[in-house]
């Protein structure tokens, strides 16, 4: 079972501006209270509104389709093939978005995911496209 620790913040109209979270293996109160981390599996996240006069990693994407924010998966923690079920998992319920790792060349669909899936795990998943 996954478990979503999120904190949004909005703007003053209400309308979304940031969020940052955790997807961990156990509950919020089991993560806060673990005196060792490496035993748990989870990775951090940062989803933020990209404004017409941003810049970070992913403008390259958001200018050139249109689309309004991206999700950083940061602190991962050597949690892989984790980070891989979930994917699978969210792009279930996402079929247009796009799988980008910083300073790749290369993407992931949704389909490619979900070819991807139909396959032994490889580890290699997030270093190079293997689809």
């Amino acid at each position: 079972m996954y478990y979503f620790h999120i904190t949004v913040e909005l703007d003053t109209d209400r309308n979304f501006q940031s969020a940052e979270g955790t997807l961990s293996e156990v509950d919020e109160e089991t993560l806060l209270s673990s005196e060792n981390e490496d035993t748990i599996r989870y990775f951090t996240f940062n989803v933020n509104k990209v404004v017409e006069n941003s810049y970070d990693s992913f403008t390259w994407l958001t200018q050139s389709t249109d689309y309004f924010w991206a999700m950083d998966i940061v602190n991962i923690n050597h949690e892989y093939e984790f980070i891989y079920k979930f994917v699978v998992e969210y792009f279930k319920n996402n079929p247009e978005d796009y799988l980008w790792f910083d300073d790749a060349e290369w993407y992931y669909t949704a389909d490619d995911i979900f070819r991807l899936s139909q396959r032994p795990y490889n580890p290699k998943w997030c270093s190079e496209k293997v689809i």
